[in-house]
């Protein structure tokens, strides 16, 4: 019963469910189970574009990029005018070198020398046999050693020892350019001048195939050329005319405050550089010395009420972000006593140590002992102690290095040459680099007027081989002194008010980096020191750069309209090796024990 009842439900369903079938393909019988896509809008056909090589990219890039260079060429044109130089080109863009540089100096007579590689290289293997001592192979090559000349003796040297430099005069000490230049206020300024090297293009090559760092030297200020031809540009006497310099053979000196000055010499840098010369060096880069007896006869149009010193480090800033494009190293020479005085005095020819230092990436002190008078570093004849002048003024160079947040390369100018019947041979030479290695100082420059070089003074003696560079002060600093030294130059330097010594023996980022500003708040201070006795100092058992110091102090508290005397036995301050040179962390206590 039920089976058939369940029979007859099922067919019921089936039936009802085939009719509402029906009647829908009924409905829909003229509906094409599948659209007909020929009543439908045609979709547009688009050729998508074929996808570029990579060389093709790169193709694209580089004519978009010379396109672009091509108009900011014409802008610096309009722009700088006759000091116009256009910039390296896209492709040939280079990296700073960064090297230990040893340099020989080398005029622009010298550099017009032609060269030939095979006897470059003679002369190099025969500077080789004389450092190995082999003097059979020395024998063999002397007679076709001796055929090279200077120029190539000078590379053959470079390739053959240590030295990996060399210093090329672009612009000599009158002021004339050193080959043909393509500048136009350049070419006005060196009409019918000599032009000792005829292939500039071809000597740098020589020298980069020999893997030799070059650096061109620029006399900045001292240009008689320049100051002859555009006198509106030189110092001034306040009586009319132009100045002429009694201690440099009566020649005139171009304006070191005069912006059109700095353009051309920044100029001369740009074409240099543009050449493939890997640094730029100004030298005479200051205003001239004898400043006592000129500064009353003569004026500085465009001064501005400038000190001079400020005027060399704003050339020099200035100079650094022109030259930023073309990717050199910048230096800068000064005299050897800036090394030791301070603030440009009492010399002012606008040389200030940590001044120049924050605008370049190398300094060279010209540390000639031939130019110290007696009494220099304990010396009745310095001339006739090469090392201990060099040893004296490198202390002082990483004194005033220590100073600075982002302290220079110190890259001294060495003597090479005989003076006031002392020869400076291969061992004179050799004692100035040792007395400079011996303080982590391993740059150095040889200056040589002639250009005759000794290859035995850039070999490396037994006694050096033996010895372990920098040398281990100990306890001492490169100075040779110690903490409580530190703490005795700054106390003193409290004392007589002589900041330069409370800066100096200050951690840099225990005060201000602006000196005057310094000054200024050393003399705002309501401490005034009356006496003081240093005691002795303990390394830190943890760390040989720190140091505690033992002191006493007496000193005048000011409160107001009151004084208050304040005495201070067995007291103990901090000091810190920054730089390889002690600095002291003063700690006052200006609480009063006896008070009540």
């Amino acid at each position: 019963m039920f089976k058939k009842a369940k029979y007859a439900i099922l067919l019921l369903l089936l039936t009802v469910l085939l009719t509402s079938c029906t009647e829908s393909a009924d409905a829909d019988a003229n509906t094409p189970l599948f659209p007909d896509e020929t009543n439908q809008e045609a979709p547009e056909i688009i050729d998508s574009e074929p996808e570029l090589s990579e060389e093709e990219k790169a193709k694209l890039e580089l004519e978009k990029r010379i396109a672009e260079r091509e108009k900011l060429e014409e802008q610096r044109k309009e722009e700088l005018r006759e000091f116009y130089v256009p910039l390296i080109p896209i492709g040939e863009e280079k990296e700073k070198k960064s090297i230990e540089v040893k340099a020989l100096y080398v005029t622009g007579h010298t550099a017009g020398n032609e060269l030939n590689k095979e006897n470059i290289d003679t002369y190099a293997a025969y500077v080789k046999a004389l450092e190995e001592k082999d003097t059979q192979k020395a024998r063999q090559l002397i007679d076709s050693a001796e055929k090279a000349n200077k120029l190539e003796r000078i590379v053959g040297i470079a390739v053959a020892t240590e030295i990996n430099g060399l210093v090329i005069n672009v612009k000599d000490d009158n002021g004339f350019i050193t080959y043909k230049s393509n500048v136009e206020i350049v070419q006005n300024m060196n009409k019918d001048t000599p032009i000792p090297i005829k292939d500039i293009h071809n000597m740098l090559k020589v020298l980069k195939d020999y893997d030799i760092y070059t650096i061109g030297r620029i006399v900045a200020f001292k240009d008689k050329n320049f100051a002859v031809k555009s006198p509106e540009h030189s110092i001034q006497l306040k009586s009319g005319g132009i100045w002429l310099d009694p201690n440099s053979g009566n020649i005139p000196w171009i304006n070191p405050f005069d912006k059109y000055v700095w353009d051309y010499n920044v100029a001369i840098a740009k074409e240099a550089s543009l050449l493939g010369f890997d640094e730029i060096q100004f030298d005479y880069v200051r205003f001239p010395d004898g400043a006592k007896t000129y500064n009353p006869i003569t004026e500085f149009p465009g001064r501005n009420d400038r000190d001079k010193d400020e005027a060399i480090a704003e050339f020099l800033e200035y100079s650094r972000k022109e030259l930023e494009p073309y990717n050199v190293n910048l230096g800068a020479d000064v005299f050897g006593l800036i090394t030791r005085t301070w603030d440009d005095y009492p010399e002012d020819i606008g040389q200030t140590w940590i001044l120049i230092g924050e605008h370049v990436d190398n300094i060279a002190p010209m540390v000639y002992p031939s130019h110290y008078s007696t009494g220099w570093y304990n010396l009745e004849n310095p001339n006739a102690h090469p090392y201990l002048v060099v040893k004296g003024a490198m202390e002082e160079a990483i004194e005033k290095n220590s100073s600075m947040e982002t302290p220079p390369i110190i890259r001294p100018w060495i003597q090479d040459f005989d003076w006031d019947g002392i020869a400076y041979g291969p061992d004179k030479v050799r004692d100035q680099i040792i007395a400079a290695k011996e303080l982590g100082i391993y740059e150095y420059m040889i200056w040589n007027p002639s250009n005759v070089y000794d290859p035995y003074a850039f070999m490396v003696t037994e006694r050096e081989k033996t010895a372990t560079y920098p040398l281990d002060k100990g306890e001492l600093d490169y100075r040779e002194k110690s903490p409580a030294d530190g703490a005795q130059k700054y106390l003193t330097g409290m004392l007589q008010n002589r900041y330069s010594y409370t800066y100096l023996m200050t951690p840099v980022t225990d005060r201000v980096k602006d000196f005057d500003e310094f000054v200024k708040l050393q003399e705002e201070d309501n401490i005034k020191l009356l006496n003081f006795k240093v005691y002795g100092y303990e390394i830190d058992a943890n760390d040989n750069n720190k140091a505690i110091v033992s002191l006493y102090y007496k000193i005048e508290v000011k409160n107001g309209d009151t004084r208050e005397i304040i005495e201070k036995d067995n007291v103990q301050w901090q000091a810190v090796r920054e730089l390889n040179i002690w600095k002291i962390k003063p700690a006052w206590d200006t609480a009063d024990d006896d008070a009540s």
